[in-house]
C-alpha cells in the first residue's frame, strides 16, 4: 500500500513539474508586440534620442530602397522593423528593431525601472543584436558591407543620442 501511495505521489509531482515547465515555456515564448517609433517618440523626443535617430541611415533604410526592393521579402527582413498589432509595416530600422518590441515596457513607470523594463521585453543592444542585420546574408549595401562592419567602431559612433538618465546608469 505504501508503495502505491508513494508511486502516486511521485507520478503526481512529475506531472505537475511537466505542466510547470510547459507554462514557463509558453510565457517565455509569448511575443511582445511592436508599437512603432511614433509611440517611442512621445517620451524620447525631449531627451534627444528620437530626433537624433531620425538623422541616421537606420531611420531612412527602407526609403532608400528601390520600389522593387521594398516589395522583396529578402530586403523587407533587414530594412523594416516588423508589423504592429494592426498589421501595419514599420518601415526603416526603428527603435524596436534594436531595443525589442515595446508594447509591454513602454509605460513610464516600467521604463523608469531598468530591470522591470528588461523583464517586459526591453533589449539592451549588443554586438549580437547588430549582427542580426549586419551580416553576410543581408542583401544590398548592408550585405556588401557586413563583412567589413566593425561593432566597436559602430558603438563608438553611436546610432542616436543617449538620454541623460541612461548615460548616468551605464
Amino acid at each position: 500500500m505504501r508503495v502505491k501511495i508513494l508511486t502516486a505521489i511521485c507520478l503526481t509531482a512529475f506531472i505537475a513539474m511537466i505542466a510547470a515547465f510547459a507554462i514557463a515555456d509558453e510565457k517565455a515564448a509569448a511575443k511582445h508586440e511592436f508599437i512603432g517609433e511614433k509611440k517611442c517618440k512621445i517620451c524620447h523626443k525631449k531627451d534627444g534620442t528620437h530626433p537624433s535617430w531620425l538623422e541616421t541611415s537606420h531611420a531612412t533604410a527602407f526609403d532608400n530602397l528601390t520600389p522593387e526592393q521594398q516589395k522583396d521579402p529578402a530586403y523587407i527582413k533587414y530594412y523594416t522593423t516588423g508589423t504592429d498589432a494592426k498589421g501595419e509595416l514599420l518601415t526603416g530600422v526603428q527603435c524596436e528593431a534594436c531595443h525589442g518590441a515595446g508594447a509591454d515596457y513602454k509605460a513610464k513607470k516600467i521604463m523608469e525601472d531598468r530591470e522591470q523594463a528588461i523583464a517586459n521585453g526591453l533589449l539592451i543592444p549588443d554586438e549580437k543584436t547588430c549582427l542580426t542585420c549586419h551580416n553576410a546574408d543581408a542583401p544590398g549595401k548592408l550585405g556588401a558591407t557586413a563583412k567589413d562592419w566593425d561593432f566597436a567602431k559602430a558603438k563608438a559612433k553611436g546610432v542616436h543620442a543617449m538620454p541623460e538618465a541612461a548615460e548616468e546608469t551605464e
